[in-house]
């Protein structure tokens, strides 16, 4: 008898839960899409490639040109696949330094990182290289009111560390897992 009532007691239990509750949701179209006032991780792992097509930059300090413009590719935290023909990296300035007795350069600009579904945001960048063995450090900050999609009104920073990708032809870029982003 104990068994037969337990499972009459499961049966409604899992009846009861299984009830659609209509009340939840009384009119659908003033539903929004809550997002995070906190911040939140962001991962990026990132392919990039010159675009030989793109204005030249002069590289201070060297007196040499270089092309201004990476395309980027490859996979990131709350973008997914990087759409690669609308993400890149814009060379605003490069300038050629010694540090410890090696080369180095320090690059400065801007560039946009857009998903596969075209949600996206621009972003500032500094990043220091070391032109012997192509490592990098920088910083990423995104430019407030420059989110689209699932994006607008992103904020926030990401560090990244990168070098010379094994192909010899691209760099890659990973971020340092202290990078955090704000949907307001």
């Amino acid at each position: 008898m104990k068994a037969l009532m337990y499972f009459f007691v499961m049966a409604v239990i899992v009846l009861a839960g299984c009830a659609k509750d209509d009340t939840m949701f009384d009119n659908q179209e003033t539903l929004e899409l809550k997002k995070a006032k906190v911040p939140v991780p962001f991962k990026l792992d990132a392919y990039v490639v010159t675009d030989m097509e793109s204005d030249l930059i002069l590289i201070e300090g060297l007196d040499e040109w270089t092309p201004s413009r990476l395309f980027c590719s490859g996979t990131a935290t709350h973008v997914g696949n990087i759409n690669p023909e609308k993400s890149f990296y814009t060379l605003e300035k490069m300038v050629f330094f010694l540090k410890d007795d090696l080369p180095h350069s320090r690059n400065t600009g801007k560039g946009i990182l857009v998903g596969a579904n075209g949600d996206g945001f621009e972003y500032t960048f500094t990043v220091v290289q070391n032109l012997v063995d192509g490592t990098c450090t920088g910083i990423n900050e995104i430019i407030p009111g420059s989110g689209t999609g699932k994006f607008k009104g992103v904020k926030g920073t990401f560090n990244v560390i990168g070098g010379w990708h094994e192909d010899g032809i691209g760099l890659w870029f990973k971020n340092e897992g202290y990078s955090y982003l704000v949907f307001e």
